[in-house]
């Protein structure tokens, strides 16, 4: 079964190195590591989404803030 799952990240050197790093420090079974990776890496993701969210969000403010100001001049 385990020749049979795809990977939905990209495979590249930093996502190697931070399994190569879970499989030093944990000590799960061989059978738990790829949910405990995916776990991880779910974690992960959430975080630059709800980064990105903040960041637009930001953006999206300071534009509305932007055309606030100048409606006030117009007047």
């Amino acid at each position: 079964m385990r020749n049979n799952v795809k990977p939905i990240f990209p495979v590249t050197d930093e996502l190697l190195e931070l399994i190569d790093l879970l499989d030093r420090i944990s000590e799960i079974d061989e059978d738990q590591f790829v949910p405990h990776t995916m776990n991880v890496l779910n974690k992960v993701y959430a975080q630059g989404i709800i980064a990105g969210y903040h960041k637009a969000r930001e953006k999206k403010d300071h534009e509305n803030n932007l055309r606030r100001g100048e409606k006030g001049e117009r007047k």
